[in-house]
């Protein structure tokens, strides 16, 4: 399943209760809610071993999809409006961990990132930073 199709299907069921437009990029100083994929992960197995090859199929298709690891953010704003949409966000994702993307589903899990990651992640993109919530999306079939 397509990377960005995963992401647009997560951007649908934050914006179903977001307060604020919801948009996949790097964080700008728009109001909104941005979902920023900041790391795609390779499944261990597709490390390990070689992918199948025969002559009448794609080896890629029978590989396990990689995991997204992705920050939900906001305008730097710390108003109600924002802290808000934050909170729409976060709920959205609690209450739905699990949804259809084509013929699969994907799960979004919490993740944890440390106060040094946060800061080189943000440092390294020249982003300000900010309030987020720390989220893996995977592929479960």
């Amino acid at each position: 399943m397509p990377l960005f199709t995963r992401l647009t299907a997560l951007r649908e069921v934050i914006a179903k209760h977001a307060t604020l437009p919801v948009r996949i990029s790097r964080p700008d100083d728009t109001a909104g809610l941005y979902i920023w994929p900041w790391r795609i992960e390779e499944d261990t197995r597709v490390r390990s071993t070689p992918l199948p090859r025969t002559p009448d199929n794609d080896p890629l298709s029978g590989a396990p999809a990689p995991a997204i690891h992705f920050l939900v953010l906001a305008s730097t704003n710390l108003d109600g409006e924002t802290i808000s949409a934050l909170e729409s966000a976060r709920r959205s994702l609690l209450e739905t961990p699990v949804f259809e993307v084509g013929n699969g589903r994907v799960s979004v899990m919490p993740a944890t990132l440390s106060t040094s990651e946060l800061t080189d992640l943000f440092t390294a993109a020249a982003i300000p930073l900010r309030l987020c919530l720390a989220y893996t999306l995977r592929s479960t079939g």
